[in-house]
């Protein structure tokens, strides 16, 4: 067994070898995803807790920050955040301003959702970990991830993904738009239907004269 006490000498002499990067590849259905977010009127924030550096670069490659764009008016830190004033914070991310939040805290999480809110805006939140549980909680809809999401996530959340695909959710709102799109067609088709059989036999009760539908 090495001796503990020796560990500054056998590092002494070293030969710079080389260095080796890790990355986390972006699902290849993230990026279409978000473009069909965009084209929904759907505005897509990204929340992190890596670094600044590693959140641009994630957020330029999936066109969330767009060429040419000024980083310095849509990403920020959540210890920028936190220093930031009521107004300010709206100013960080209401509109088309803020994009992308490193750095960030539970507590910084939960206030970006609840500026948004205050905004007007219908929030969903995404997570996994428990650090994410007070922002599911408090968006509209939270969405939890089903396979690597934490217990706290999945309780805390109004729904849980059994893929942990964001294509899937941008699916679901597609749905959920067809769904009501054809209710309120079919509301509208009932009420223009019937409404004249409604008032012919509302009136005829009213004077008290004879129905004027019959099976005959």
């Amino acid at each position: 067994m090495s001796d503990i006490s020796k560990y500054d000498a056998y590092e002494q002499g070293a030969t710079f070898v080389g260095v080796v990067c890790i990355k986390d590849p972006v699902r290849p259905e993230v990026k279409p995803g978000i473009e069909a977010c965009k084209t929904a009127g759907i505005r897509v924030i990204m929340i992190t807790g890596d670094s600044r550096e590693t959140a641009m670069a994630i957020a330029k490659e999936l066109s969330i920050i767009e060429e040419g764009e000024n980083v310095d008016k849509c990403v920020f830190t959540g210890s920028q955040f936190e220093k930031m004033n009521k107004k300010e914070r709206e100013q960080a991310v209401g509109g088309q301003g803020g994009k992308v939040f490193s750095r960030v805290e539970p507590a910084h999480k939960r206030e970006l959702v609840k500026t948004l809110i205050d905004l007007g805006n219908i929030v969903a939140m995404t997570g996994d970990g428990v650090n994410d549980a007070p922002a599911l909680k408090q968006a509209h809809i939270g969405i939890a991830m089903g396979i690597t999401g934490t217990e706290v996530a999945k309780s805390a959340s109004d729904m849980v993904l059994a893929d942990d695909n964001f294509a899937t959710i941008v699916k679901a709102v597609e749905e959920g738009r067809a769904i009501y799109s054809n209710m309120k067609a079919f509301i509208r088709y009932l009420i223009s239907s019937n409404i004249g059989e409604v008032i012919s036999i509302f009136l005829t009760a009213l004077l008290g004269i004879p129905e004027g539908f019959t099976s005959v």
